[in-house]
């Protein structure tokens, strides 16, 4: 996702499509196809580039486990500048100097990247409604009540169990 800054006018845009993985809630790499569209705004020495990403990520709902793939819609905007420091009211990680060589070679994958992994759920969910999966026998709950019955509980808990219903027949 190349732009060549030095050899556009004052106002251009700029498409791209692009597959590769970026990293999961749990340190995964997970496949993600973006479609960018950036535009650049020349004054002098400095350019504004301002970008729209549509992003489709595969991801694992974390209830049921089945992939499904998410939408991610965001935006970016960033500052370049050839050659001199940074002016004073700019924040600086909106910003930044371009030497010569970048101007007609400037990668803006790091920028389209990041703006998608600031975008991604902790937790991805097929759908608010997801049941998941029964902790006991594994069953998709989305599918309909699991066949292992009620859960009993942890057997050493018994004796107080007993204590409580003599109490609540008292």
């Amino acid at each position: 996702m190349e732009l060549d800054l030095g050899h556009s006018g004052n106002r251009e845009t700029f498409s791209f499509k692009e597959e590769f993985p970026v990293r999961g809630p749990e340190g995964e790499d997970i496949p993600c196809r973006a479609s960018v569209t950036a535009g650049s705004t020349r004054t002098g020495s400095r350019y504004l580039l301002e970008g729209e990403i549509e992003a489709v990520v595969r991801g694992e709902c974390s209830r049921c486990l089945k992939a499904f793939d998410f939408k991610i819609y965001t935006e970016f905007s960033l500052v370049l500048q050839r050659g001199r420091g940074i002016p004073d009211r700019i924040e600086e990680e909106d910003f930044i100097l371009l030497s010569e060589a970048q101007e007609y070679d400037f990668d803006i994958f790091p920028m389209v990247r990041e703006a998608i992994l600031l975008e991604m759920p902790i937790k991805c969910l097929c759908a608010e409604s997801c049941a998941g999966i029964c902790p006991g026998c594994g069953a998709d709950l989305n599918e309909g009540v699991c066949g292992c019955g009620e859960e009993t509980g942890d057997p050493r808990w018994g004796p107080l169990k007993k204590l409580l219903k003599e109490e609540d027949e008292k």
